[in-house]
């Protein structure tokens, strides 16, 4: 069984393979690895900066809540030395008007000056309830949509936005209330 010179010429034929052929599937082949690890290190750069996006989001949120403690923590240091102030000028108060019991006149001062201590107190007392009751307030009233509840998305614009937009109606609900 010997092929014949033509079939052996064919089969010769499409044994072959081009060379321009295998070249080109090579450079096809290289391209989409050059592709695959183009992609690659894209994906790993965007995973990174979403990484630095959630720290940089995490620490704004809380440095805005140790903002939050030290607005309280002043506001609590300031009613303290508001009362120890006044108490040292209820102490001294008293010790003027042991001094000034003899006389008549200086006692109807001292009665006016203690009364106008009580006011003074009575309304520093005011002030610090109507802070107390502001603050409770605005507790009940701002209740954060469920996307800003979670802590890494408080500094995030949609919650800054929103806890502004709480803050301004609850200012004007209380302006309207207190008008009444």
């Amino acid at each position: 069984m010997n092929p014949t010179p033509a079939a052996a010429a064919a089969a010769a034929r499409r044994e072959r393979v081009n060379p321009f052929f295998v070249i080109g599937c090579g450079l096809f082949l290289l391209s989409g690895a050059f592709m695959m690890q183009w992609l690659e290190n894209s994906s790993i750069a965007e995973a990174r900066a979403a990484t630095l996006a959630a720290a940089q989001a995490r620490e704004a949120a809380r440095e805005q809540r140790a903002g939050k403690r030290q607005n309280y923590a002043e506001r609590e240091a300031l009613a303290r030395a508001e009362q120890e102030r006044i108490a040292a000028e209820e102490t001294a108060e008293k010790a003027r008007r042991a001094s000034l019991l003899a006389d008549a006149e200086s006692e109807a001062r001292a009665r006016a000056e203690r009364e106008e201590m009580a006011r003074k107190r009575a309304a520093v007392e005011e002030a610090h309830r109507a802070a107390a009751e502001t603050e409770d307030a605005w507790k009940r009233f701002y209740h954060p949509s469920a996307n800003c509840r979670d802590p890494s998305n408080n500094a995030t614009v949609e919650c800054v936005n929103e806890y502004v937009k709480a803050k301004r109606e609850f200012e004007v609900k209380r302006a309207t209330e207190a008008a009444r």
